[in-house]
Formats: C-alpha cells, structure tokens, sequence
C-alpha cells in the first residue's frame, strides 16, 4: 500500500495512530518532567545554596510544559502532512528537550558538588 496517498484520499490510518502514540509518548515526558520537578521541590529543599531546589524544579516544569506544547504542535503539523501526502517535517524538538534536560542535569551535579564541598 502506497504511504503516501495524495491530496483528497484518506491516508492510512496507521499513519495517523503511529502519529497519535507519538503524541502520547511526548506527553507522558512532560508529564514526568513535571512530576520531577514537583519532586525536587518537596523532597530536595536545599542543592547547594538556597534557591538551588527552586531554580531546578522550576525548569523541569517549564521544560515538561514545552515539551508537552512542542510535542502537540509536532503532531499536528505530522497530521497535516500525512494528510497531504507530503513527507513529514523535520523536527527540532527531540534535539532541544535533550539539551534543555542535560543542561539541568549539569546544574544539579554543580549544586550537589557545591553541598557536599560545603560539609
């Protein structure tokens, strides 16, 4: 069967559960970015210096937000392109929540070295 069906005929509804699971799975990581941050926030009050708790769970749940937002905004424009039987756009999100959660995973090891050096 031809993926790509042209302008007017229905595409494959594979494409479109592929596309929907997809979604589901960017959700699920903002959800668990979210749920990090709420974590630290209640469970790790001090990193280091005293807003080191704020600063890394406040960027978690901004990062779970963009990510969610970024994930819905990749499905559709996938949709649209399924739809119209173009190839998919390239996508910058996988690159940009990888970056952003290695870049909170640097400034939680700083933090955690600034406590323990500060015993």
């Amino acid at each position: 069967m031809d993926p790509s069906p042209g302008p007017g005929a229905h595409p494959d509804y594979r494409f479109t559960l592929a596309n929907e699971r997809t979604l589901l799975a960017w959700l699920r990581t903002g959800l668990a970015l979210v749920a990090g941050g709420v974590a630290v926030a209640t469970y790790a009050p001090d990193l280091g210096v005293r807003w080191g708790s704020s600063a890394v769970a406040l960027a978690l749940v901004l990062i779970g937000l963009a990510t969610a937002a970024a994930g819905y905004r990749r499905w559709h424009a996938n949709e649209e392109a399924i739809g119209a039987g173009r190839p998919l756009p390239t996508s910058w999100l996988l690159p940009a929540v990888a970056a952003a959660v290695a870049a909170v995973i640097v400034v939680v090891a700083v933090l955690v070295g600034v406590e323990v050096i500060g015993r």
